[in-house]
C-alpha cells in the first residue's frame, strides 16, 4: 500500500492533462446532433484495445468451436491427432493427443473468473499451466503464457509457451516452445486438419 500512495500523487497530473487534452470531434451537420461528441484520446483507444473479441470469455468460445478431431502428419508416415471435447455443461475442453495410437498428453481448458487457463499433463511428465490469449492484432492467433508448473524440479524440460493459429474452421497450426533441456530445442511445428470424429469402441481414435 505505500507504494501506491507514493506513486498515484505522481500519476494524477499526467492523467488530469490526459482528461483535458480528449479532442472534441467535428460534429455532423443537421437537427438532432449532439453537440458534446468527443473522439477518444490515445491512452483510451490503447485502454480499449483488445476488447470484444479478443476478451477471454471469447478465447474460450474460439477452444470450444474446436471440438472434435484434428490430424497431423508426422515422420515415417506416423500420425498425432487431437480431440477436442467440451465438457462440464460446456464451462470446460478437454483435449487429447494420441501419436500413433498411443495416448501421451492431455490438456484442460477453463476460465477462473474472467481469466482464461489451460492445464497441461505433459508427456515430459510434468505439468505446465498457461493463461491463453487472443492476439490484439490478429484475433485468430492465441497466446498460451507460462503461469506455473509442477514437476519440473524431478523433469525440467518442458513446454513453456506455445502459439494456436486458427488459420479457419479446417485448419489449425500449433507451435510448442521448450525450454529447460540441456540444449536449446526447436519449436514444436504441428499443422493439424479437421477431420471426421471417429472413435473406436475403446474410445480410441480410428487409424487413418
Amino acid at each position: 500500500m505505500r507504494i501506491t500512495r507514493k506513486i498515484l500523487p505522481l500519476a494524477l497530473p499526467f492523467l488530469f492533462s490526459a482528461l483535458a487534452n480528449r479532442v472534441p470531434a467535428q460534429a455532423p451537420s443537421g437537427p438532432g446532433t449532439p453537440a458534446n461528441v468527443t473522439q477518444m484520446s490515445p491512452m483510451e483507444k490503447a485502454m480499449t484495445a483488445g476488447a470484444g473479441d479478443q476478451s477471454d470469455s471469447a478465447t474460450f468460445e474460439k477452444i470450444k468451436r474446436l471440438a472434435g478431431e484434428w490430424a497431423t502428419p508426422l515422420d515415417h508416415g506416423e500420425q498425432m491427432i487431437n480431440i477436442f471435447t467440451p465438457f462440464a455443461y460446456g464451462t470446460k475442453v478437454f483435449a487429447q493427443e494420441w501419436e500413433n495410437g498411443k495416448y501421451i498428453t492431455s490438456t484442460v481448458f477453463y476460465m477462473v473468473g474472467s481469466e482464461l487457463r489451460a492445464d497441461h499433463f505433459c508427456d515430459f511428465k510434468n505439468e505446465p499451466r498457461y493463461t491463453v490469449k487472443s492476439d490484439i492484432a490478429d484475433s485468430k492467433v492465441l497466446h498460451f503464457e507460462f503461469r506455473e508448473a509442477t514437476s519440473l524440479a524431478a523433469h525440467p524440460m518442458h513446454f513453456h509457451s506455445t502459439t494456436w493459429h486458427l488459420v479457419d474452421k479446417d485448419h489449425l497450426v500449433q507451435d510448442w516452445y521448450i525450454e529447460g533441456g540441456d540444449k536449446p530445442e526447436p519449436p514444436a511445428h504441428m499443422e493439424f486438419t479437421r477431420k471426421k470424429l471417429a472413435l473406436q469402441a475403446d474410445g480410441t481414435p480410428t487409424p487413418a
